[in-house]
């Protein structure tokens, strides 16, 4: 019954349909994008950090070669000056005058001090040397 006290149901739904719906406005900020030219700005500095640094690493292979290089040859060179030492050593002992006329003598060669000749300061004294004459036939 509660109808009654309303009053006409068919009024009631035409008020229902003329309700005004409240709308609201609202104000939607889009936040600002970074500008055209701040964007290429930036762009621009990261172009140039990455050339950078792509420059710096190509600087160290180069550098790092380069230092293998010099070690290479710095161990060359101690190896060619070892064999340096050798073969002086070798040559000193070859050279030794001792030596020379045991060699000479084992090989049937007689020792003559008068065809030898000494430019400037004579080692050896030819009176100390054996003195072997030739033999006459």
């Amino acid at each position: 019954m509660s109808y009654y006290y309303r009053g006409n149901l068919a009024m009631e739904l035409e008020q229902q349909s003329r309700s005004v719906t409240k709308t609201t406005k609202r104000t939607v900020r889009i936040k600002p994008t970074i500008p055209t030219g701040e964007k290429l700005l930036y762009l621009l500095f990261i172009s140039l950090t990455v050339v950078g640094l792509g420059l710096v690493g190509v600087r160290y292979s180069q550098i790092s070669q380069l230092n293998y290089e010099i070690q290479s040859t710095k161990h060359e060179n101690r190896v060619t000056t070892e064999k340096n030492a050798t073969v002086k050593l070798q040559i000193e002992q070859m050279t030794n005058r001792d030596r020379l006329q045991k060699e000479a003598e084992k090989q049937g060669m007689v020792y003559n001090p008068a065809a030898v000749h000494t430019i400037g300061k004579p080692e050896v004294q030819a009176s100390s040397l054996p003195q072997t004459q030739p033999k006459k036939p």
